[in-house]
């Protein structure tokens, strides 16, 4: 049977599970969201990243072609 004691464990641990959802909700959950939003990495911004350009010579990908010198 549910006695008077098992009865307020139960509405102790479904309180502690409510608040800390709400609490996980309201402050972890955006905190890891910001990171992934408008393609940042690692606190970078999208409009900050090189595209990459493939030397034929040597094979070498380097963000400026022109400064480039092939070592082989």
């Amino acid at each position: 049977m549910l006695s008077p004691t098992k009865i307020i464990f139960i509405v102790i641990a479904l309180a502690i599970a409510y608040f800390g959802m709400r609490f996980y909700r309201t402050t972890i959950k955006p905190n890891l969201e910001k990171g992934k939003k408008n393609g940042e990495f690692e606190g970078r911004s999208s409009d900050k990243m090189l595209d990459l350009q493939e030397c034929k010579s040597c094979g070498a990908f380097v963000a400026d072609l022109e400064d480039h010198s092939c070592k082989s």
